[in-house]
Order: structure tokens, then sequence, then C-alpha cells
């Protein structure tokens, strides 16, 4: 094995072993920013954590002006253009995580306000994105790097990315695991032992908070079958609405 290669796994493992030493999610979040840096020098970056309906509940920002953050955060994060927004689809490659590189230069032909108002003027050249899935597969936690200028990612670097993102994808599942044993909330409630498997699946989501649309995305299923399975949860359930739902699982 090459000398520089070697390197790079030795590197990558002393990465690994940082992460895995932290056992609290944004806490986690705020080392691979910080420690990844070693690998795959950036000139700014980010770490978005997203609940089940894709809002972000926390954040971290590395060499961005705040009025920068706060455009981002208040508008663009939720942009109307689908190919960058935090309501497109990402999804796991295998369960290795997601990894994308955004060449700007390529894509300024976009005239938009995004292109026009955000990307330019930052002076934005390339962003290396990975995104880490909760145990549903839905999308948890976005980080992006970022290189101005002319600055480029090497195809060394993407890959070290990609090795790196592959096993934070199981790091960070492995902080959500469900203990053996525990409890569902409709565990016990009359009707629940009619749900079907798939029942169970969207009667678990919708006991998070996560809204129908984000249901049928991480279940890869239709609004209106997911509606559907609702409508049988409720009958079978004996409730008619949500909030009749939550009344009766918190009461039983």
């Amino acid at each position: 094995m090459a000398l520089g290669a070697l390197a790079d796994w030795r590197n990558a493992s002393d990465f690994l072993l940082a992460c895995g030493d932290v056992h609290e999610p944004y806490k986690l979040c705020l080392t691979v920013l910080e420690k990844v840096r070693d690998l795959v020098p950036y000139d700014q970056a980010l770490t978005l954590m997203l609940d089940g309906n894709r809002k972000i509940v926390r954040k971290h920002f590395v060499g961005f002006p705040e009025h920068w953050s706060e455009m981002y955060l208040n508008y663009y994060s939720r942009s109307v253009n689908d190919d960058f927004a935090l309501t497109s689809d990402a999804f796991e490659e295998g369960g290795r995580g997601y990894v994308d590189l955004i060449d700007w230069h390529d894509i300024d032909w976009i005239h938009d306000d995004f292109m026009d108002h955000y990307i330019k003027p930052r002076h934005l050249s390339e962003s290396l994105s990975f995104v880490l899935f909760d145990l549903r597969g839905a999308p948890a936690t976005i980080f992006c790097l970022d290189r101005l200028e002319d600055g480029k990612f090497t195809a060394r670097e993407v890959e070290m990315i990609r090795l790196i993102t592959a096993h934070l994808s199981n790091l960070y599942k492995n902080l959500f695991v469900r203990p053996s044993g525990q409890v569902r909330m409709w565990d016990g409630v009359v009707g629940a032992s009619d749900l079907t498997p798939r029942e169970r699946e969207v009667l678990d989501l919708l006991c998070q908070g996560i809204k129908p649309v984000y249901i049928a995305r991480e279940l890869r299923i239709s609004v209106g079958t997911t509606n559907k399975h609702i409508a049988h949860i409720y009958a079978k359930l004996g409730v008619d609405s949500r909030q009749e739902l939550l009344v009766k699982l918190l009461g039983k």
C-alpha cells in the first residue's frame, strides 16, 4: 500500500474513533465538522439537524457571516427551487448515507434569486454535502462543506467523504436505537392488535408528530395511500382525528 493511501486510512480511522466516542447527536455533528477539516479542508461549512417534518431543530455554521446564515435559514433553506431546498428528496445509497458534489460554475446558467443573490455573492465554487439518515431512512442531519472562489475538491477528498459517511451513518443511527423491549406509545391500546404491519409503521410515525406528506416520503408510498392507512388506523382504534388519537394513547 502506498504511503499516501496508508496515511489516508490512518487519518480516517482517527476521525471515526473520535466520532465514535461521542454519544449525543448534536455533539456528534459538531465533532464531525471540527475533525473532518483535517481530512477535507474547507472554507465554510454547516450542519443542520432536521425533525421528521424537515424542520431545522439544531444548526451550526463555520466561517459563515451572520447575515448569510440568517438569509439561508429564513428563506433559502426552503427555497422553491426543489434542487437545493430542504424539502427535496434524498435517499440512502445502500445504507451508506448520501454524498453530493456541486460545482456552482457548472450550473451558473440558472439565473434565479438563489443563484444571483446567495450563491454568487458568497463566491461559492464547490459544495460537498453529505446526509445522515435516521432509523426510518429519513434525512436527519445535513452537512455541507464549501470552497470559495476557484477552490475544488479533489477526487481523493470526495472519496474520503464517501468512506467516512458510510461509517458515520451507522454511528448516527446507533444513537437512536430503541432499547430491546421498549414499549411503544400505542402498545396495549384496544384495536392495536388488529393493525397491519404497514399501519403500525404509519401509526409509529404519526405518534412522532410527522405529517402525512412526510410519512408518505419515508415509506415511499403515495399521500393518498398514506391517508387511507390513517383512516383505517382511526377506525380500528375508535377515533376520528389525530388529536383524539393522541388523547387516547396518552390516557391508556
